[in-house]
């Protein structure tokens, strides 16, 4: 392959090939640790994450501190991932059924190095 058909290193696909994975799972556990938050689908991988996802239905966002926030973040386990991608801005977008949303800003992470990690089957391993 010439250096010309090289695939862009920041490519859709190199940013979205993991989260494709987790299409069509249920979100099945919400984990709160100390200062991190693990996410996982049924058995197609897990996303832990050092960013506090924006949690939305229809008009309605509720953030990390927000009254109810951790409340309605479980209140979406069992519901299935019917999209999830990652945009040129870095924010990991998570769709759950019709009406339900989690966006995870990851440029909003202060801190060097990862600041999102999803596992799967086989050892998969994609670090954000």
């Amino acid at each position: 392959m010439t250096a010309s058909a090289a695939r862009p290193r920041d490519s859709w696909l190199d940013r979205n090939e993991g989260l494709l994975r987790i299409i069509g799972a249920r979100l099945s556990s919400v984990q709160f640790v100390l200062n991190y938050l693990i996410l996982g689908f049924d058995e197609k991988g897990a996303l832990t994450s050092l960013v506090w996802p924006e949690v939305m239905h229809a008009d309605h966002t509720l953030k990390f501190g927000d009254p109810g926030y951790r409340d309605r973040l479980c209140e979406l386990i069992e519901k299935v991932v019917t999209g999830a991608s990652m945009d040129s801005a870095d924010t990991i977008t998570i769709q759950l059924g019709d009406d339900d949303r989690l966006k995870l800003p990851l440029s909003t992470y202060g801190g060097q190095g990862e600041r999102a990690i999803l596992t799967g089957p086989q050892h998969y391993l994609r670090v954000f």
